[in-house]
Order: C-alpha cells, then sequence, then structure tokens
C-alpha cells in the first residue's frame, strides 16, 4: 500500500488518479473586447439587454458593489456592438421603471433577438403565492431601493415570478433570454466567518412579514409556473436557494463587486468563448462563468446555471463573436473576417476508460525545513497597489519593522477594509473571514503580506484564462488528517503543473513529482491530498498547457520548499505559454 504524500506543513500527495469529466477550454482574454471583437446573435437578429444595479436601499442595508455591477456589464455590452442598451441603477429602479422599461423592451423585440436581463442587489425570500411553483415553498424575491415593510413600501419589490411573466413575454415573440441574477435569497454560508474579521457585505435581507402587503403581482394566463416551463432561457444565479452571495474583491478593481456579474461581463467580451470557434455555447457560458466566481469568491459562491428543458447546454449556442474593422495607431487596418479563432469545434468521442497515473513517493516535507528565498536571487516583482495591514486592537505600531520583497504594506484600521489582519494576541492572521496562518509573529508578516500579493495575481491571470478546477467534498474548513480532492476537468493529452502556496508564501511542487507522467492521458486529473500542520490557507494553483512547460517546471522545481510567492509570480509571466490555462484555489485547514 502506497503511503500518502502529507501536508505536514502544508498539503500530502496521496495518488493521482485520472478519470472523467466534462469539456471546457482556453478562454480569450479581456483584450478582444477591444480588438474589434463584437457580440452577435447565431440567429441573426438584434441583441437587446436591461440592467439594473442597486448600492442605495433606503430602509434596509446598504450594498457597496452592485452599481459598478451593471456599470460594468453594461460596458461590456456596448464595447461588444450592443446599441439596445438600457441602465437602471438605484433610485432609477423603482418598481414603475423597472416595470415601464421591461414592457418596453418586450415591445421592441422581434423574432429570434437576444435579450439580456441582469439584476443586482438584494434578494430575499416569501412564502409561494402559486401553490407547488417552488420546491421549498418559498419565493425568491428581488427588492427595489424604496423597499420596506410598511403598505407603501411593500410595493417596492419584484417577485420572481413575475421576472417570468416577463421572460414568457419574450419568448411568446420569439425571443432568447439570458437571465443573470446577481443577489442571493437564503440565509446560510459555505463556511463560518471568523469573529475577529472586518465585517462582510451579503446580497441578502432577513424575512420580514409584511402586515399588509400593497403589492398587485404583474401576471396572465401564460405565466410559467416555474423556470423549467420557460422554452427558450438560460439562467445564472449567484447562489444557491440556501446560502449568501458575498460582494467581493477583485483584482485590479477598486471597491467590492458581485463575482458573478463581473464574470458575465468578461464572458461578454468573449472569454467564454473557450474553442475559438466564434460561438458560446451555454454549456462553455456556464463552465467559464462558474469557475472564474468560484476563484474570486475564495469557494464561498457556487452559482447556479439552468437551461430550459428544450435547450441542450452542449450545443445551444448563447451567442456568437465576430470580429470588424478595427483602428491601430491612428490608421485603418482591417482584421481577419469570420469568427474569432481558428480552432475546430470540439467533437464529443466516447469517453476512454479510467486509468490510475503512478505517483513516486515523496519525502515527509515537516522534515524538510523551508526557507525564505535570498534577495537579489531574481529581480523582485513590483506591484503598484499596496496591501493594507491592520492589527486587530487598532494599533499600527506593530507593522515598524514589517519589509517586504514584492509590495508595499499600508498601515490600517480593522474598520478600514484591511487585505490582512492580525491577531497581536494569538498571532494569527485572518483574510476576508478566514486564518490565513496562525501563530505568525511580527517577523513573519512579509511572507504573508508578499503572498497576499502573489495570489491577487494568480486570480487575475485565472479570470483571463480559467482551467476548470474544483476542491471536494467541500468549500469548509478542512481538518487536520482529512482528505481533500483537487478535481482538474478536461486536461486530456496537456501538460500538467501543480503546485501549493501556503499561508507563509511556501511553494509545495505537488504534480509532476517522481514517476507522475507529465501528460494527463484522459479527460479529468484528480489528486487527493491530506491536510496536516501548520494549518492556515492553501493555495492549490493548476497551470496546463498543449506542450509540456519545461522552463516554468523547472523555475517551480527551484522554488520547492522556499517562501518565494513573488519569485512564482515572476515565473509564470516569464514562462508562461500562449495557450495557458490557470486555476487558483484556495482552501482552510485548522487543527
Amino acid at each position: 500500500m502506497r503511503m500518502p504524500r502529507r501536508l505536514d506543513w502544508k498539503i500530502g500527495r496521496l495518488c493521482a488518479t485520472i478519470g472523467l469529466a466534462g469539456l471546457i477550454g482556453l478562454t480569450a482574454p479581456r483584450a478582444h473586447a477591444a480588438g474589434g471583437l463584437s457580440i452577435s446573435n447565431p440567429e441573426g437578429a438584434a441583441v437587446r439587454a436591461l440592467v439594473i444595479g442597486i448600492d442605495d436601499y433606503q430602509h434596509v442595508r446598504k450594498l457597496k458593489g452592485a452599481v459598478a455591477d451593471a456599470t460594468d456589464i453594461v460596458a461590456s455590452l456596448k464595447s461588444m456592438g450592443v446599441a439596445d442598451v438600457v441602465e437602471l441603477a438605484n433610485a432609477q429602479a423603482d418598481r414603475a421603471s423597472v416595470l415601464r422599461e421591461i414592457s418596453a423592451l418586450v415591445e421592441r423585440t422581434g423574432s429570434n433577438d437576444l435579450i439580456f436581463l441582469s439584476i443586482a442587489g438584494h434578494g430575499t425570500q416569501e412564502p409561494e403565492r402559486v401553490k407547488g411553483s417552488e420546491p421549498d415553498g418559498m419565493e425568491n424575491v428581488f427588492l427595489l431601493p424604496g423597499f420596506e415593510t410598511t403598505p407603501t413600501g411593500s410595493v417596492e419589490r419584484i417577485l420572481g415570478s413575475e421576472f417570468n411573466h416577463f421572460i414568457r413575454q419574450f419568448e411568446l415573440r420569439g425571443a432568447k433570454v439570458i437571465f443573470v441574477a446577481d443577489t442571493c435569497h437564503g440565509g446560510g454560508m459555505v463556511r463560518d466567518i471568523d469573529p475577529r474579521a472586518a465585517e462582510m457585505s451579503f446580497r441578502q435581507v432577513p424575512r420580514y412579514t409584511l402586515l399588509v402587503d400593497e403589492l398587485k403581482p404583474v401576471s396572465d394566463s401564460n405565466d410559467p409556473k416555474s423556470e423549467l416551463d420557460l422554452d427558450r432561457t438560460a439562467f445564472l444565479a449567484a447562489v444557491d436557494r440556501y446560502t449568501k452571495a458575498p460582494e467581493v474583491r477583485i483584482p485590479g478593481v477598486d471597491g467590492l463587486r458581485g463575482a458573478l456579474s463581473y464574470a458575465v461581463a468578461r464572458a461578454v467580451e468573449g472569454s467564454a468563448d473557450i474553442n475559438h470557434d466564434g460561438k458560446v455555447t451555454l454549456k462553455e457560458l456556464f463552465s467559464n462563468v462558474r469557475q472564474v466566481v468560484y476563484q474570486l469568491s475564495d469557494q464561498r459562491q457556487n452559482i447556479v446555471t439552468i437551461s430550459s428543458p428544450a435547450q441542450t447546454p452542449d450545443t445551444e449556442i448563447a451567442f456568437g463573436l465576430t470580429r470588424g474593422v478595427v483602428l491601430i495607431q491612428g490608421p485603418a487596418a482591417r482584421a481577419a473576417s469570420g469568427p474569432a479563432g481558428t480552432a475546430a469545434p470540439v467533437e464529443a468521442q466516447a469517453p476512454p476508460p479510467a486509468v490510475t497515473a503512478k505517483a513516486s513517493t515523496v519525502p515527509t516535507l515537516a522534515a524538510v525545513p523551508t526557507k525564505d528565498l535570498p534577495i537579489g536571487e531574481t529581480p523582485p516583482l513590483r506591484l503598484t497597489s499596496p496591501i493594507r495591514l491592520a492589527a486587530l486592537d487598532g494599533k499600527t505600531n506593530y507593522f515598524a519593522s514589517v519589509t517586504t520583497k514584492d509590495i508595499p504594506v499600508q498601515a490600517v484600521q480593522p474598520t478600514d477594509n484591511p487585505d490582512l489582519i492580525w491577531d497581536p494576541v494569538s498571532h494569527d492572521v485572518i483574510a476576508w473571514g478566514d486564518v490565513v496562518a496562525y501563530g505568525m509573529d511580527v517577523a513573519g508578516l512579509s511572507t504573508v503580506v508578499d503572498r497576499t500579493a502573489a495570489i491577487r495575481e494568480l486570480k487575475r491571470m485565472a479570470v483571463r484564462s480559467p482551467q476548470m478546477m474544483r476542491i471536494w467534498p467541500d468549500d469548509r474548513q478542512q481538518k487536520a488528517g482529512q482528505t481533500v480532492e483537487v478535481d482538474l476537468s478536461d486536461v486530456a493529452s496537456r501538460a500538467v503543473l501543480l503546485f501549493n502556496v501556503s499561508g507563509d508564501g511556501t511553494i509545495q511542487m505537488l504534480y509532476p513529482v517522481g514517476s507522475d507522467p507529465a501528460l494527463a492521458r484522459s479527460t479529468s486529473l484528480r489528486l487527493p491530498l491530506r491536510v496536516g500542520e501548520p494549518f492556515g490557507a492553501e493555495q492549490i494553483v493548476a497551470v496546463t498547457s498543449q506542450q509540456r512547460m519545461v522552463d516554468l517546471e523547472t523555475a517551480l522545481i527551484q522554488l520547492n520548499r522556499r517562501r518565494a510567492s513573488g519569485q512564482m509570480i515572476k515565473s509564470l509571466e516569464r514562462y508562461l505559454p500562449a495557450d495557458a490555462r490557470i486555476a487558483s484555489i484556495g482552501f482552510f485547514s485548522a487543527p
């Protein structure tokens, strides 16, 4: 029996198995939108949109990023050539205005049009009005800026069934609909928030009781009983019915945002065209957005995607992408005509049998001390935005001696939206509700800061070209001795590099090690890992390519067991091949 590779310092390899999974691939960078790429309707008709974002609630807790979400999606649609886009933000999104604009959009809609509907804001649940329409008897509700539990305020909300009513009207006119709901209706969390963390913002309000409800829902006899009774509609929801949607930090973007809206905006700009054939299927759209949200939310958010029963996600085209004339440095230059990219569509193949890849034995890493990479061995990575560091007691004098290689540090108060909070009593380091490192004294904070900057860059890279990867069995805090499994999809015949970045920035090479095959032999690669001390944050990073990445692999091996997160980023930037896909998934462990 093979002895497991343990995460005694971090993650222990058990063995690698090859199995089966769905298909995804390389996404296009955002530069496509600025390079002449336009969204198109595969049916040849118009593309239209109504986009709603609400932060400024008058009687319930305000949000911080929903208007920015709406503005981002609107900008993306317009940059991709969509002319009929209506945006309603904050006070503009009262019930009368929403109903007026969506009704007008229905009137403008023609046969085979593609309709984008998007709303970002607070949600909640109420008892269903149509008995049997919801599996748990609760209906999703979207709150508008003036909502309150008074008779007058009760009007300022939109029921989920009302959106379904209007979606049916679009369908009756022969249109297809993509509905994006960047809000939440449940009340749970994937994992608990450390009580010492800064307050997080969620897009959900507690359930309430309306003693007098003056809302008169819009409905008629054609209304679907549920989303599954619609025919040509795709739904993307921020979370399931039982969890909350957090507002998150996006690398390189000021303030907080909704991960779903951000991912949809990038998908619209072309990143969801996985095989570069100029056609984005529902499966490509769902897979791309799901992975980006999963990574940006630090695994606190798993989106829900639903397509109408008549649609086949593998083949149903959500939207197309075409190129046009591009202005470059002044002179006009005509871009290559036809669909974006030249790769042929992926054909379905009979799944190969699952096989097991030999995993070589690796010494327990706890027995090998980690060390800092000597300053000057490679030029430091210099990033612009500082890491905001706070002490739990509000004192800033602790950090006078904290010097970093890769990023400036800004000492702030715990209430000033810090990136890291250090507890001077326990010496734990907390980031966005999770403990990154336990028992870290001031002298070690610099490596945690450098690591935080590196993870920020990894997230940015992974958004541009996501590789599908999941952590099983769940996204809760993992305990000592537990086994988690890293599952990569669509890696058949691709070279795979897999490594971990620990809470103190130490790099640990996970795959390939020893006799592990460099090229995956089947569609998925599953790698079990055992959790051990020291505990805190683990960032599992996968890089895949069609050819073996010899230079990058060599560089990562040289960084193995070293606190070298900045140098790791520099190696990625230097050696990443053009077709590289990146996954960057964190999980958190505790004694």
